[in-house]
């Protein structure tokens, strides 16, 4: 389980290939909201998902229980955790920054080639002494330093030196600050006992730090007595939680009662609820997990609610299931972060047990998240979800589990009008919606449903490929004021449809099922429908078209050609040419020569952007044309087990529509097969256009077609053959025309290297 706050993103199916560019998210996987994250705290939780973060699961499980969350309590959720802004980078280079400032002060050394010291499991996340602490507590110290004594002090230069000391002890062993002269003013004394005692800390030597910070909270003269007597509770504390003997806890805990009730330490009582949390969470971590519930789910909720949160996650990450609420996060979270099967099926087992047992509103949705087909537990919680209403926090979640173990146990009719019911009802959110089309379009009983329920609202552009992270997600719809990460600008700002209202595309779904199971005449209908918009209507057209070319279907890419031709205006030449070609033959080479134009061509339908710049540009960060490898690397037409989204959790397994006939997947099947036999487009076009340049070379646009074609083997799959072939036609015969200087070399596949 993590705390760090994340989000959404979809991957490619297994059968996708090509750098990852911006990409369309039809659905969060964190539960980030396109529009004000605050909602999901307000009670709407959507379609609850494995992959959204612990904190959010935590804010789930609490608002089905009838709990509540002020608006400053859910920012603190989506917030960094715990208070802590900065990174260790941006300590350590303000301390490094500022001590360049003394003069003759030594480069500082960079010991960190073995990182900090180990801490005991779960520690390191709560020991902050090093990182980030001791470089700005330095740094603040320093900059008091300078001020009192000025930057060319050489005082301030040997404190310096005897800090740097101090914080290579974080990394390793290393020896203490030297010995001040006895002439040495006060104040640098007294700073120099202060930083022997922290470098035994931070060697985690807290016996002995604790005895020295014990010294100094009994001089009155130091300005560090308070300090050190604060630091006296922590040493006992980190003691405790080292090695754990009832001696040294009840030390600990008689270090943190002194300093909640010493007077003198007012400015630090607020640390001491703080350690005593953390030495509860390390000596009696089960009593402490069920406390910390408690606290979690009550009424009011506690005021530092992300680190009682933080320390309730790491308590109950292991499993255990000390507490309900715990086990309710892990039985979920398990369904993403673990991959074994027995994790999962013991986390099935725990789901259905508590459910039976209490039958509240978080353990059904465990349940049903958990359950199979088939499963006997099905029938019981498909009618205890059905008893849940339009209203409740779970009910979107409890409906889209329903409606799959529905569809699993083939009750179709049934599956169909209640998802009719929920479509055709109330407006739904961008990623409710397009999960329940996702069920429909599997239930459609014709090519115009399978169109209208295929098509899916866009709810983010996602940058980076990280599909749990936040970064680099824009909601859409786009501005014209928005910014673009890399070179994404120029690649994005062509798509009108992305600066408008609800802009539509496939999901991986569609694209599959129109790649593998539905035969080129009903690809050709979709391509054809009313119901595309019109960035749809072009890549659809222009991949059902180059897929009726490949497969020598001259009938269906010439009934289809004046649409792609109204999608690609600019070559209206070539067009012409196409459709006023006599024969079969003369039309593929027609085609050749408009699809060497057209890198963003492929016979494989993509979801999404697909490829995401003007379909005649050569792309920096996307596949150009199709390769070998493409057509490798598609799956079985019918595998019952392709996972249309491996990093969503949720079960969103491949399935035909409920229209297509057998017939209609076994012409789809034999076509993908003699799909599967050609070679990518630069070797399949390139052998049309160097034999048509070989029987009429004096057709002026032959020199040109070579030069495309060795512009394909540079920027589309590399085929060195077909590249050497075009380029030396290209050179022996036209070796005045412009196309040749333009064409100064042909390109060497990696493996023919």
């Amino acid at each position: 389980m993590t705390l760090v706050i994340v989000t959404c993103g979809l991957v490619p199916p297994a059968w996708a290939t090509g750098p990852l560019g911006p990409e369309i998210r039809f659905f969060s996987r964190s539960g980030q909201d396109p529009v004000d994250d605050l909602v999901f705290f307000r009670g709407q939780l959507g379609i609850l998902r494995p992959t959204f973060t612990d904190n959010r699961l935590y804010a789930a499980y609490r608002i089905m229980l009838g709990g509540r969350f002020s608006e400053a309590q859910a920012r603190q959720l989506l917030a960094r955790c715990c208070d802590a802004p900065e990174t260790l980078s941006d300590a350590e280079t303000s301390w490094n920054d500022l001590r360049k400032r003394v003069a003759g002060v030594p480069p500082a050394q960079d010991p960190r080639y073995g990182g900090y010291r180990r801490r005991p499991e779960n520690m390191q996340l709560f020991d902050v002494s090093c990182s980030p602490n001791a470089y700005r507590n330095s740094a603040a110290t320093l900059r008091a330093r300078i001020a009192e004594h000025g930057a060319n002090s050489r005082l301030v230069r040997d404190w310096v030196i005897g800090q740097d000391a101090v914080l290579l002890n974080c990394y390793e062993d290393s020896p203490l600050p030297e010995e001040l002269p006895r002439n040495a003013p006060a104040w640098l004394k007294a700073d120099l006992a202060y930083q022997i005692a922290a470098a035994y800390f931070y060697r985690l030597d807290y016996a002995r730090a604790g005895q020295l910070f014990a010294e100094i909270g009994r001089d009155a003269s130091s300005p560090w007595q308070k300090t050190a007597r604060y630091l006296v509770a922590r040493c006992a504390v980190h003691a405790a939680i080292e090695d754990k003997t009832p001696k040294l806890i009840a030390d600990a805990q008689q270090a943190i009662d002194a300093l909640a009730t010493d007077p003198q330490l007012a400015d630090y009582r607020a640390e001491a609820p703080k350690l005593a949390s953390l030495l509860a969470f390390a000596a009696r971590p089960q009593a402490r997990a069920r406390e910390l519930e408690r606290a979690l789910l009550a009424a009011e909720l506690p005021a530092a609610l992300p680190f009682e949160l933080r320390d309730f996650l790491l308590l109950e990450r292991t499993g255990a299931r000390n507490t309900d609420l715990g086990a309710w996060i892990y039985d979920i979270d398990v369904l993403t972060t673990s991959g074994r099967e027995q994790d999962v099926a013991a986390a099935k087992a725990d789901a259905l047990s508590r459910w039976r047992e209490q039958r509240n509103l978080p353990w059904l949705v465990a349940a049903l998240m958990h359950l199979s087909p088939g499963d006997e537990d099905v029938a019981a919680a498909v009618a205890a979800s059905r008893a849940i209403e339009a209203g409740s926090p779970a009910y979107y979640t409890l409906a889209w589990h329903r409606l799959r173990l529905l569809i699993g146990e083939n009750k179709q009719e049934e599956a169909r009008a209640e998802l009719d019911q929920i479509l055709d009802g109330r407006p739904l959110p961008e990623g409710v919606e397009n999960l329940m089309r996702y069920h429909r379009m599997k239930l459609a009983r014709d090519l115009d449903e399978f169109v209208r329920y295929a098509l899916r609202r866009g709810e983010f552009v996602m940058y980076l490929p990280d599909p749990r992270t936040k970064l680099g997600a824009t909601a859409l719809p786009l501005r014209s004021t928005t910014s673009f990460p890399y070179d994404f600008g120029a690649m994005l700002k062509w798509r009108t449809e992305l600066f408008q209202p609800n802009p539509q595309y496939f999901d991986t779904d569609a694209t599959a099922a129109m790649s593998f199971v539905m035969p080129l005449p009903l690809m050709a209908r979709v391509a054809q429908s009313d119901r595309l918009p019109p960035n749809m209507q072009s890549d659809v057209a222009l991949a059902v078209w180059t897929r009726a070319v490949l497969l020598d279907d001259t009938e269906t890419a010439t009934a289809l050609a004046p649409i792609v031709a109204r999608h690609f205006p600019q070559y209206g030449a070539g067009w012409k040419a196409y459709q006023g070609a006599a024969t079969p033959q003369q039309k593929k080479i027609e085609a050749a020569l408009l699809l060497l134009r057209l890198p963003g061509a492929s016979p494989w339908f993509a979801s999404g952007l697909g490829y995401p710049y003007m379909r005649d540009q050569i792309g920096l960060v996307a596949t150009r044309w199709w390769s070998r490898e493409d057509a490798d690397n598609q799956g079985a037409p019918d595998a019952a087990d392709i996972t249309l989204c491996d990093d969503c959790a949720l079960p969103l397994q491949f399935a035909p529509p409920a229209f297509l006939t057998s017939q209609d997947r076994e012409r789809a099947r034999n076509e993908v097969a003699r799909l599967r036999q050609l070679p990518g487009a630069p070797a399949y076009l390139g052998a049309i256009i160097i034999a048509w340049a070989n029987a009429q070379p004096r057709d002026p646009r032959v020199p040109e077609a070579l030069h495309l074609v060795v512009r394909a083997t540079r920027y589309g799959e590399m085929n060195t053959a077909t590249s050497k072939a075009a380029y030396t036609l290209l050179h022996n015969r036209y070796r005045g025309n412009p196309w040749t200087s333009k064409t100064p070399l042909w390109f060497t596949a990696p493996k023919d290297e």
